[in-house]
């Protein structure tokens, strides 16, 4: 996949941690992605259960890994989603939800693609 800045994941980023080795990039995107969508089911029923410390801390925890793999769109939309005052912004909260699940799935493709590659 090329590096362009459409990209879901900062490859710069992803090659400098792995010191360029596509397989170690591989297993790790492999488990931010599982990892993660786990994640996004936690805050979809936490919202329904309106358990908003478990959407912070399922948010704080994405904004973390999302950073450490550079998935910048993920990353900024659980940095979002940790500050927000969800009962108050029950609709926003569900918008974001929603844009995270579609960024997940460009992280998908993303992997994907690199794992064709390799």
């Amino acid at each position: 996949m090329s590096e362009s800045t459409n990209s879901p994941i900062n490859l710069e980023l992803l090659k400098q941690i792995s010191e360029g080795d596509t397989e170690f990039e591989i297993e790790v995107l492999q488990v931010y992605v599982e990892d993660n969508c786990k994640r996004i089911e936690e805050i979809r029923e936490a919202i329904a259960s309106k358990r908003y410390l478990e959407i912070t801390q399922a948010a704080h925890h994405i904004k973390g890994a999302s950073g450490n793999v550079g998935a910048t769109q993920l990353l900024n939309l659980s940095t979002i989603l940790e500050k927000m005052e969800h009962p108050q912004e029950p609709s926003l909260v569900n918008e974001i939800v929603e844009q995270m699940l579609e960024a997940m799935q460009d992280v998908k493709i993303f992997l994907r693609e690199i794992e064709s590659q390799g």
